[in-house]
């Protein structure tokens, strides 16, 4: 079995949604559509400190846009004014839109200055703020492709959940639930549980609980190993309960942990890759159970 594991892993399971959601950018770019255009009067603005500083005292709700044209979501930070000095001195902002003392609206002006936003206005920006923080969205959305891999794997099992219910008996299907939901359902559960997220929890009319992860590796390193360990413990626990684990896991990076593998193979009930799922196995050990 663990043989035909490593030989259908896949490779990737990128597709074309992968790279961009495009949708959220276009959501993001929205909520500050009226502070962009009021700050586009800023662009090429050799009076640079004099219209922002009236901004600022007319228009406080610009504020939130200027962390997001550093590529930054904080409204509040602190930074230190010179790192190198024998005695740092650290400055607060708050970029969360509030009326503003002129000292405050002074810091401001300071930090567009120093952090070369003023330098963007006046020499680098060609047009308007709104296309210019597309491409800040699109450029903060790849930080959450580390996480499209393990939905892209959520979808899967979500759908094949679908026509499974149809064969199977089941109660509920909890996605992203923390363990104490099941208190709701009457079921009982350890509290080295309770407060923890399951990508699924499976309620089966005959009583059953399964709890199922799933993820993707595509390259090797110290996460596959840490989560083995992670799935056996947990496998423990829900033992503890007559409960029941599956791990739906698959990606190249597998092939470089083949140890961890048997490992899990050798101390896990059911541990499954997208292949074995197709091919009905994930259908199956529900309805055994």
């Amino acid at each position: 079995m663990i043989g035909e594991f490593h030989r259908t892993l896949l490779y990737t399971n990128r597709d074309f949604k992968f790279f961009v959601d495009w949708q959220k950018v276009k959501q993001n770019v929205r909520k500050y559509k009226v502070s962009l255009s009021i700050l586009n009067s800023l662009i090429k603005n050799q009076n640079f400190d004099s219209q922002l500083e009236y901004i600022l005292k007319k228009y406080p709700e610009v504020l939130p846009c200027f962390p997001l044209l550093l590529a930054v979501r904080e409204t509040e930070m602190k930074l230190v004014d010179d790192f190198m000095a024998d005695n740092p001195h650290f400055m607060e902002y708050n970029f969360s839109k509030h009326e503003m003392t002129q000292e405050e609206i002074q810091k401001i002006i300071t930090f567009c200055d120093k952090s070369g936003i003023k330098t963007f206005f006046q020499n680098l920006c060609q047009g308007s703020l709104e296309d210019y923080l597309s491409g800040v969205e699109v450029g903060l959305d790849t930080n959450a492709r580390k996480n499209r891999s393990g939905r892209v794997m959520e979808e899967l099992i979500e759908n094949l959940m679908v026509g499974i219910q149809s064969q199977v008996k089941i109660k509920a299907v909890l996605k992203q639930k923390k363990f104490k939901v099941l208190a709701d359902y009457k079921f009982e559960i350890s509290n080295s549980l309770k407060e923890r997220k399951a990508d699924f929890i499976i309620i089966k009319e005959n009583g059953a609980i399964i709890n199922i992860e799933v993820n993707f590796f595509s390259d090797t390193g110290s996460k596959p190993q840490e989560i083995v360990g992670a799935y056996i413990d947990r496998q423990r626990e829900l033992r503890q309960g007559s409960y029941y684990f599956i791990w739906v896991t698959d990606g190249s990076g597998w092939h470089g942990q083949r140890n961890e593998m048997n490992r899990a193979f050798n101390e896990l009930d059911y541990v499954l890759n997208t292949s074995f799922v197709r091919r009905g196995f994930l259908q199956k050990i529900i309805e055994e159970i």
